[in-house]
Protein backbone atom coordinates (compact mmCIF):
# COMPACT_ATOMS: atom_id res chain seq x y z
CA UNK A 1 0.00 0.00 0.00
CA UNK A 2 2.59 2.61 -1.31
CA UNK A 3 0.14 4.55 -3.23
CA UNK A 4 -2.64 6.19 -1.00
CA UNK A 5 -3.41 9.56 -0.28
CA UNK A 6 -1.78 10.56 3.34
CA UNK A 7 -3.72 11.94 5.84
CA UNK A 8 -1.91 14.50 8.09
CA UNK A 9 -3.69 13.14 11.38
CA UNK A 10 -4.56 16.00 14.56
CA UNK A 11 -3.62 14.85 17.69
CA UNK A 12 -6.67 13.92 20.12
CA UNK A 13 -6.48 14.42 23.35
CA UNK A 14 -9.51 12.23 24.40
CA UNK A 15 -7.99 9.10 24.40
CA UNK A 16 -7.07 7.64 27.95
CA UNK A 17 -4.29 5.45 28.52
CA UNK A 18 -6.02 2.38 30.10
CA UNK A 19 -5.81 -1.44 29.79
CA UNK A 20 -2.73 -3.34 30.95
CA UNK A 21 -0.88 -0.56 32.56
CA UNK A 22 1.82 0.66 29.81
CA UNK A 23 2.96 4.42 30.58
CA UNK A 24 3.66 6.40 27.17
CA UNK A 25 6.87 7.63 28.17
CA UNK A 26 7.91 3.71 28.79
CA UNK A 27 11.06 2.61 26.69
CA UNK A 28 12.16 -0.89 26.11
CA UNK A 29 14.68 -2.23 24.39
CA UNK A 30 13.57 -4.92 21.44
CA UNK A 31 14.85 -8.10 21.99
CA UNK A 32 18.23 -9.29 20.21
CA UNK A 33 18.35 -11.07 17.22
CA UNK A 34 17.02 -14.85 17.87
CA UNK A 35 14.47 -17.28 17.79
CA UNK A 36 12.22 -16.91 20.69
CA UNK A 37 7.93 -17.07 20.44
CA UNK A 38 6.00 -14.58 18.60
CA UNK A 39 4.01 -12.08 20.03
CA UNK A 40 0.69 -14.00 19.96
CA UNK A 41 0.94 -17.45 21.10
CA UNK A 42 -2.75 -18.07 20.28
CA UNK A 43 -2.93 -21.18 17.49
CA UNK A 44 -5.88 -20.17 15.98
CA UNK A 45 -5.42 -16.60 14.62
CA UNK A 46 -2.26 -14.79 13.70
CA UNK A 47 -0.59 -11.24 14.54
CA UNK A 48 1.61 -10.99 11.61
CA UNK A 49 3.36 -7.95 9.45
CA UNK A 50 5.22 -7.59 6.18
CA UNK A 51 8.53 -7.54 4.91
CA UNK A 52 10.70 -3.93 5.50
CA UNK A 53 12.09 -2.26 2.46
CA UNK A 54 12.32 -6.04 0.99
CA UNK A 55 13.97 -7.97 3.40
CA UNK A 56 12.01 -10.35 6.06
CA UNK A 57 14.92 -9.43 8.71
CA UNK A 58 15.38 -5.98 9.30
CA UNK A 59 17.98 -4.17 11.15
CA UNK A 60 19.10 -7.27 13.20
CA UNK A 61 15.73 -8.35 14.12
CA UNK A 62 14.75 -11.78 13.89
CA UNK A 63 11.09 -11.63 11.94
CA UNK A 64 9.85 -14.80 13.54
CA UNK A 65 10.40 -13.84 17.44
CA UNK A 66 7.36 -11.38 16.82
CA UNK A 67 5.14 -12.05 14.54
CA UNK A 68 3.68 -15.74 13.09
CA UNK A 69 2.14 -14.59 9.90
CA UNK A 70 4.19 -12.84 6.69
CA UNK A 71 2.74 -10.66 3.76
CA UNK A 72 5.17 -9.37 1.19
CA UNK A 73 4.70 -6.09 1.00
CA UNK A 74 5.45 -5.81 -2.61
CA UNK A 75 7.54 -8.71 -3.92
CA UNK A 76 4.84 -10.93 -4.31
CA UNK A 77 2.51 -8.34 -6.48
CA UNK A 78 2.19 -8.42 -10.17
CA UNK A 79 3.95 -5.74 -11.32
CA UNK A 80 6.91 -6.40 -9.18
CA UNK A 81 7.01 -10.33 -10.36
CA UNK A 82 6.58 -9.65 -13.88
CA UNK A 83 6.77 -6.31 -14.87
CA UNK A 84 9.97 -6.14 -16.93
CA UNK A 85 8.44 -8.55 -19.74
CA UNK A 86 5.82 -10.85 -20.41
CA UNK A 87 7.26 -14.50 -19.15
CA UNK A 88 10.25 -13.03 -17.22
CA UNK A 89 9.36 -13.53 -13.93
CA UNK A 90 11.43 -12.28 -10.32
CA UNK A 91 10.30 -14.14 -7.55
CA UNK A 92 13.46 -13.78 -5.33
CA UNK A 93 11.77 -11.41 -3.03
CA UNK A 94 8.63 -12.98 -3.07
CA UNK A 95 10.81 -17.04 -2.74
CA UNK A 96 12.63 -15.20 0.45
CA UNK A 97 9.30 -14.76 2.46
CA UNK A 98 7.49 -17.89 1.13
CA UNK A 99 10.94 -19.82 2.22
CA UNK A 100 11.06 -17.78 5.42
CA UNK A 101 7.12 -18.99 6.25
CA UNK A 102 7.67 -22.75 5.74
CA UNK A 103 10.87 -23.07 7.43
CA UNK A 104 9.42 -21.54 10.52
CA UNK A 105 6.22 -22.87 10.15
CA UNK A 106 3.88 -19.61 10.21
CA UNK A 107 1.73 -18.69 6.81
CA UNK A 108 2.46 -16.53 4.25
CA UNK A 109 -0.23 -14.74 2.39
CA UNK A 110 0.16 -13.99 -1.39
CA UNK A 111 -0.71 -10.59 -1.85
CA UNK A 112 -1.92 -10.04 -4.66
CA UNK A 113 -3.34 -11.94 -7.84
CA UNK A 114 -5.01 -8.88 -9.16
CA UNK A 115 -4.80 -5.01 -8.27
CA UNK A 116 -5.62 -2.15 -10.54
CA UNK A 117 -2.63 -0.28 -9.36
CA UNK A 118 0.44 -2.56 -9.64
CA UNK A 119 0.27 -4.80 -12.62
CA UNK A 120 2.51 -5.07 -15.80
CA UNK A 121 1.96 -2.12 -17.76
CA UNK A 122 2.68 -3.98 -21.05
CA UNK A 123 -0.83 -5.98 -20.46
CA UNK A 124 -1.96 -2.16 -22.10
CA UNK A 125 -0.75 -3.14 -25.16
CA UNK A 126 -2.64 -6.13 -25.61
CA UNK A 127 -6.02 -7.27 -26.40
CA UNK A 128 -8.32 -8.73 -24.15
CA UNK A 129 -8.22 -11.84 -25.12
CA UNK A 130 -4.19 -11.75 -24.52
CA UNK A 131 -5.06 -10.22 -21.24
CA UNK A 132 -6.97 -13.22 -20.67
CA UNK A 133 -4.40 -15.44 -21.27
CA UNK A 134 -1.72 -13.53 -19.71
CA UNK A 135 -3.47 -13.68 -16.67
CA UNK A 136 -4.16 -17.46 -16.73
CA UNK A 137 -0.30 -17.53 -17.01
CA UNK A 138 0.56 -15.30 -14.39
CA UNK A 139 -1.71 -17.48 -11.91
CA UNK A 140 -0.29 -20.94 -13.29
CA UNK A 141 2.59 -19.37 -12.64
CA UNK A 142 1.99 -18.48 -9.00
CA UNK A 143 0.58 -22.42 -9.01
CA UNK A 144 3.68 -23.94 -9.87
CA UNK A 145 6.13 -21.92 -7.63
CA UNK A 146 3.88 -22.11 -5.00
CA UNK A 147 1.20 -25.05 -5.25
CA UNK A 148 0.04 -24.99 -1.48
CA UNK A 149 -0.54 -21.23 -0.81
CA UNK A 150 -2.21 -21.47 2.35
CA UNK A 151 -3.72 -17.39 1.86
CA UNK A 152 -4.38 -15.49 -0.46
CA UNK A 153 -5.96 -11.73 -1.44
CA UNK A 154 -7.33 -12.58 -4.64
CA UNK A 155 -8.55 -9.07 -5.53
CA UNK A 156 -7.24 -5.73 -4.24
CA UNK A 157 -9.32 -2.43 -3.75
CA UNK A 158 -11.92 -2.46 -6.74
CA UNK A 159 -14.20 -1.05 -5.35
CA UNK A 160 -15.64 2.40 -7.40
CA UNK A 161 -13.35 5.10 -7.41
CA UNK A 162 -10.08 2.84 -5.99
CA UNK A 163 -8.01 0.91 -8.16
CA UNK A 164 -10.61 -1.35 -10.42
CA UNK A 165 -8.39 -3.35 -12.81
CA UNK A 166 -7.93 -1.64 -16.73
CA UNK A 167 -8.23 -5.39 -18.17
CA UNK A 168 -11.12 -6.54 -16.16
CA UNK A 169 -13.15 -7.26 -19.64
CA UNK A 170 -10.33 -9.92 -19.71
CA UNK A 171 -12.31 -11.38 -16.67
CA UNK A 172 -16.18 -10.40 -17.70
CA UNK A 173 -16.97 -7.12 -17.64
CA UNK A 174 -19.01 -5.94 -14.96
CA UNK A 175 -21.74 -8.56 -16.51
CA UNK A 176 -25.32 -9.21 -14.42
CA UNK A 177 -23.88 -8.85 -11.01
CA UNK A 178 -21.51 -5.77 -11.82
CA UNK A 179 -18.91 -7.98 -10.70
CA UNK A 180 -18.18 -10.71 -13.07
CA UNK A 181 -14.60 -10.12 -13.38
CA UNK A 182 -13.81 -10.18 -9.37
CA UNK A 183 -16.10 -13.47 -9.39
CA UNK A 184 -13.78 -14.90 -12.12
CA UNK A 185 -11.16 -14.36 -10.83
CA UNK A 186 -12.13 -16.15 -7.19
CA UNK A 187 -12.96 -19.10 -9.56
CA UNK A 188 -9.43 -19.29 -11.04
CA UNK A 189 -7.98 -19.08 -7.82
CA UNK A 190 -10.34 -21.68 -6.24
CA UNK A 191 -9.44 -24.05 -9.20
CA UNK A 192 -5.71 -23.62 -8.74
CA UNK A 193 -5.83 -23.44 -4.81
CA UNK A 194 -8.78 -24.94 -3.45
CA UNK A 195 -7.54 -25.21 0.22
CA UNK A 196 -6.59 -21.50 0.11
CA UNK A 197 -8.11 -19.18 2.19
CA UNK A 198 -9.36 -16.62 -0.36
CA UNK A 199 -9.69 -13.26 0.42
CA UNK A 200 -11.66 -9.67 -1.11
CA UNK A 201 -9.56 -7.00 0.70
CA UNK A 202 -10.20 -3.36 0.15
CA UNK A 203 -9.45 0.44 2.11
CA UNK A 204 -11.64 2.61 3.36
CA UNK A 205 -13.48 0.01 4.59
CA UNK A 206 -14.31 1.59 8.27
CA UNK A 207 -15.37 5.07 7.20
CA UNK A 208 -15.70 6.47 3.84
CA UNK A 209 -17.06 3.47 1.43
CA UNK A 210 -17.96 0.98 3.83
CA UNK A 211 -21.54 0.49 1.77
CA UNK A 212 -20.01 0.02 -1.10
CA UNK A 213 -17.51 -2.41 -0.16
CA UNK A 214 -20.71 -3.86 1.90
CA UNK A 215 -22.29 -4.15 -1.49
CA UNK A 216 -19.11 -5.74 -3.54
CA UNK A 217 -18.60 -8.70 -1.00
CA UNK A 218 -22.41 -9.57 -0.44
CA UNK A 219 -22.44 -9.42 -4.33
CA UNK A 220 -19.81 -12.18 -4.67
CA UNK A 221 -21.08 -13.93 -1.70
CA UNK A 222 -24.54 -14.38 -2.64
CA UNK A 223 -23.32 -15.16 -6.56
CA UNK A 224 -21.62 -17.83 -4.97
CA UNK A 225 -18.23 -17.09 -5.64
CA UNK A 226 -15.71 -19.21 -3.59
CA UNK A 227 -14.77 -15.98 -1.56
CA UNK A 228 -13.72 -17.36 2.03
CA UNK A 229 -13.19 -13.85 4.03
CA UNK A 230 -13.37 -10.61 3.77
CA UNK A 231 -10.49 -8.06 4.26
CA UNK A 232 -10.70 -4.69 6.01
CA UNK A 233 -7.58 -2.66 5.91
CA UNK A 234 -6.92 -0.87 8.39
CA UNK A 235 -5.11 2.39 7.47
CA UNK A 236 -7.13 4.96 8.34
CA UNK A 237 -7.64 4.71 11.98
CA UNK A 238 -5.38 7.01 13.50
CA UNK A 239 -7.92 9.50 14.19
CA UNK A 240 -11.38 7.67 14.40
CA UNK A 241 -13.33 7.70 17.19
CA UNK A 242 -13.59 4.38 18.95
CA UNK A 243 -17.52 4.35 18.77
CA UNK A 244 -17.21 4.88 15.20
CA UNK A 245 -14.82 2.32 14.81
CA UNK A 246 -17.02 -0.72 16.51
CA UNK A 247 -19.91 0.19 15.21
CA UNK A 248 -18.58 0.08 11.38
CA UNK A 249 -16.87 -3.09 12.07
CA UNK A 250 -19.63 -4.55 13.77
CA UNK A 251 -22.68 -2.94 10.83
CA UNK A 252 -19.90 -4.68 7.88
CA UNK A 253 -19.86 -8.42 9.97
CA UNK A 254 -23.78 -8.05 10.56
CA UNK A 255 -24.04 -7.46 6.80
CA UNK A 256 -21.63 -10.12 5.90
CA UNK A 257 -21.60 -12.83 8.04
CA UNK A 258 -17.79 -13.90 6.93
CA UNK A 259 -14.84 -14.75 8.40
CA UNK A 260 -12.63 -11.27 8.61
CA UNK A 261 -9.01 -9.96 8.30
CA UNK A 262 -7.48 -6.75 9.61
CA UNK A 263 -5.29 -6.65 7.03
CA UNK A 264 -2.89 -3.56 6.57
CA UNK A 265 -3.16 -1.95 10.32
CA UNK A 266 -1.20 1.00 11.24
CA UNK A 267 -1.73 4.07 13.69
CA UNK A 268 0.26 6.75 11.93
CA UNK A 269 1.32 9.15 14.35
CA UNK A 270 4.60 10.91 15.91
CA UNK A 271 2.42 10.54 19.39
CA UNK A 272 3.08 8.00 21.50
CA UNK A 273 0.00 8.21 23.61
CA UNK A 274 -2.28 8.55 20.21
CA UNK A 275 -0.90 5.42 18.72
CA UNK A 276 -0.80 3.32 21.95
CA UNK A 277 -4.75 4.49 22.79
CA UNK A 278 -5.45 3.37 19.48
CA UNK A 279 -4.27 0.03 19.62
CA UNK A 280 -5.44 -0.74 23.43
CA UNK A 281 -8.84 -0.03 22.06
CA UNK A 282 -8.79 -1.43 18.71
CA UNK A 283 -7.01 -4.52 18.99
CA UNK A 284 -8.44 -6.16 21.43
CA UNK A 285 -12.17 -5.29 20.20
CA UNK A 286 -11.07 -6.97 16.66
CA UNK A 287 -8.90 -9.80 18.06
CA UNK A 288 -11.58 -11.21 20.45
CA UNK A 289 -14.55 -10.90 18.07
CA UNK A 290 -15.04 -15.25 16.76
CA UNK A 291 -15.08 -14.15 13.00
CA UNK A 292 -11.68 -12.31 13.78
CA UNK A 293 -8.98 -14.74 11.95
CA UNK A 294 -6.49 -12.11 12.00
CA UNK A 295 -4.60 -9.13 12.42
CA UNK A 296 -1.68 -8.18 9.76
CA UNK A 297 0.27 -4.74 10.93
CA UNK A 298 1.58 -3.03 7.80
CA UNK A 299 4.92 -2.30 8.64
CA UNK A 300 6.81 -2.14 12.33
CA UNK A 301 10.01 -0.35 12.03
CA UNK A 302 10.25 3.55 12.30
CA UNK A 303 11.13 4.87 9.01
CA UNK A 304 10.42 2.03 7.46
CA UNK A 305 6.21 2.07 6.61
CA UNK A 306 4.68 3.76 4.10
CA UNK A 307 3.03 6.20 6.23
CA UNK A 308 5.93 9.34 6.50
CA UNK A 309 4.09 11.87 7.79
CA UNK A 310 2.78 10.61 10.83
CA UNK A 311 4.98 7.32 11.02
CA UNK A 312 3.40 4.00 11.85
CA UNK A 313 6.61 2.01 13.24
CA UNK A 314 6.17 0.41 16.61
CA UNK A 315 9.86 0.05 17.02
CA UNK A 316 11.90 3.88 16.74
CA UNK A 317 15.82 3.58 17.02
CA UNK A 318 16.17 0.24 18.22
CA UNK A 319 13.62 0.90 20.88
CA UNK A 320 9.84 -0.13 21.76
CA UNK A 321 7.14 2.53 21.51
CA UNK A 322 4.63 1.96 24.12
CA UNK A 323 2.20 0.62 21.81
CA UNK A 324 4.52 -2.28 21.08
CA UNK A 325 5.44 -2.66 24.83
CA UNK A 326 1.26 -3.11 25.84
CA UNK A 327 0.54 -5.22 22.30
CA UNK A 328 3.85 -7.53 23.73
CA UNK A 329 1.38 -7.98 27.06
CA UNK A 330 -1.96 -7.69 26.15
CA UNK A 331 -1.17 -10.94 23.68
CA UNK A 332 -0.17 -12.97 26.07
CA UNK A 333 -3.20 -12.33 28.02
CA UNK A 334 -5.76 -15.15 28.60
CA UNK A 335 -8.57 -13.13 26.34
CA UNK A 336 -5.93 -12.70 23.97
CA UNK A 337 -5.02 -16.82 24.32
CA UNK A 338 -8.22 -18.10 24.33
CA UNK A 339 -9.26 -15.63 21.22
CA UNK A 340 -11.67 -17.45 19.28
CA UNK A 341 -11.11 -18.07 15.53
CA UNK A 342 -13.40 -18.75 12.21
CA UNK A 343 -10.00 -21.09 11.07
CA UNK A 344 -8.83 -23.32 13.57
CA UNK A 345 -5.07 -24.04 13.26
CA UNK A 346 -5.23 -20.80 10.99
CA UNK A 347 -6.71 -23.11 8.01
CA UNK A 348 -9.58 -23.65 5.80
CA UNK A 349 -11.20 -26.77 6.36
CA UNK A 350 -14.30 -26.38 4.67
CA UNK A 351 -15.28 -24.64 1.18
CA UNK A 352 -18.99 -23.80 1.29
CA UNK A 353 -20.42 -21.28 -1.23
CA UNK A 354 -24.48 -21.39 -2.33
CA UNK A 355 -24.86 -20.29 -6.09
CA UNK A 356 -28.17 -19.55 -7.03
CA UNK A 357 -28.87 -19.61 -11.17
CA UNK A 358 -30.00 -16.20 -10.79
CA UNK A 359 -29.45 -13.38 -7.90
CA UNK A 360 -33.39 -12.50 -8.68
CA UNK A 361 -36.45 -14.39 -9.58
CA UNK A 362 -40.16 -13.68 -9.69
CA UNK A 363 -42.55 -15.04 -7.10
CA UNK A 364 -43.20 -18.34 -6.68
CA UNK A 365 -40.62 -19.12 -9.87
CA UNK A 366 -38.27 -21.80 -9.28
CA UNK A 367 -34.49 -21.29 -9.37
CA UNK A 368 -31.70 -23.77 -9.23
CA UNK A 369 -29.53 -23.47 -5.96
CA UNK A 370 -25.88 -25.40 -6.27
CA UNK A 371 -24.08 -25.68 -3.07
CA UNK A 372 -20.76 -26.36 -3.53
CA UNK A 373 -18.79 -27.95 -0.94
CA UNK A 374 -15.74 -29.62 -0.03
CA UNK A 375 -13.69 -30.91 2.98
CA UNK A 376 -9.95 -31.02 3.04
CA UNK A 377 -9.28 -33.51 5.42
CA UNK A 378 -12.57 -34.78 6.73
CA UNK A 379 -15.55 -36.00 5.28
CA UNK A 380 -19.16 -34.75 4.54
CA UNK A 381 -21.75 -36.05 6.29
CA UNK A 382 -24.98 -34.10 5.13
CA UNK A 383 -25.75 -30.59 4.24
CA UNK A 384 -29.09 -28.51 5.36
CA UNK A 385 -30.45 -25.72 3.27
CA UNK A 386 -32.33 -23.37 5.11
CA UNK A 387 -34.23 -20.39 4.04
CA UNK A 388 -35.50 -17.26 6.52
CA UNK A 389 -34.32 -19.53 9.12
CA UNK A 390 -36.88 -22.75 7.60
CA UNK A 391 -34.85 -25.85 6.90
CA UNK A 392 -36.00 -26.91 2.86
CA UNK A 393 -33.47 -29.83 2.31
CA UNK A 394 -30.88 -32.29 3.75
CA UNK A 395 -29.00 -33.13 0.85
CA UNK A 396 -26.78 -36.20 1.60
CA UNK A 397 -24.85 -36.74 -1.82
CA UNK A 398 -23.00 -34.75 -4.38
CA UNK A 399 -24.14 -33.23 -6.61
CA UNK A 400 -25.47 -30.67 -3.70
CA UNK A 401 -28.47 -29.41 -5.94
CA UNK A 402 -31.91 -28.36 -5.29
CA UNK A 403 -34.87 -25.57 -7.27
CA UNK A 404 -35.78 -23.07 -4.19
CA UNK A 405 -39.66 -21.33 -5.26
CA UNK A 406 -39.43 -18.21 -3.11
CA UNK A 407 -43.35 -17.56 -2.12
CA UNK A 408 -43.04 -14.01 -1.18
CA UNK A 409 -41.64 -10.57 -2.38
CA UNK A 410 -38.76 -9.68 -0.83
CA UNK A 411 -35.43 -11.03 0.61
CA UNK A 412 -34.71 -14.18 1.52
CA UNK A 413 -32.14 -15.48 3.39
CA UNK A 414 -30.15 -18.31 2.31
CA UNK A 415 -27.99 -20.64 4.75
CA UNK A 416 -26.29 -23.71 3.95
CA UNK A 417 -25.13 -26.00 7.19
CA UNK A 418 -22.56 -28.43 6.53
CA UNK A 419 -22.22 -31.21 8.83
CA UNK A 420 -19.19 -33.71 8.78
CA UNK A 421 -19.35 -37.46 10.02
CA UNK A 422 -17.14 -36.16 12.97
CA UNK A 423 -20.07 -33.59 14.24
CA UNK A 424 -18.01 -30.61 12.90
CA UNK A 425 -20.50 -28.47 10.95
CA UNK A 426 -19.61 -25.30 8.50
CA UNK A 427 -22.01 -22.69 7.86
CA UNK A 428 -22.27 -19.95 4.64
CA UNK A 429 -24.89 -17.16 4.16
CA UNK A 430 -26.47 -16.06 0.65
CA UNK A 431 -29.18 -13.73 -0.52
CA UNK A 432 -32.21 -14.34 -3.12
CA UNK A 433 -34.71 -11.65 -3.89
CA UNK A 434 -38.04 -12.56 -5.06
CA UNK A 435 -39.66 -9.25 -7.10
Amino acid sequence: MNCKLLIKFSLLSLFCLSSVGVEAQSVNKVPEKGISSPLSVNPNKFLGNITTSGRVNPHGLEYASMWNQLTAENESKWGSVEGAARGKFNWQGSDNAYRYCKDHGIPFKFHCLIWGAQYPRWMDSLSVDEQRAAIEEWMDAIKERYPDLPIIDVVNEAVKGHQPAPFREALGGEGKTGFDWIIRAFEMAHERWPDAILIYNDYNTFRWQKNEFIQLVSTLRDAGAPIDAYGCQSHELTDMPFDEFRQAMTDIQSALRMPMYSTEYDIGTESDSLQLAQYQQQIPFMWQQDYCAGITLWGYVYGRTWTRDGNSGIIRDGKERPALTWLRQYMRSAEAQQARSPFPAMRKEASLYIKPSALSVACGQSVTVDINARLRTKTIDHIDLYMDGVRLFTLTRAPFTVQVKPATAGRHELRAVLTATDGSSYERYGLLLAN
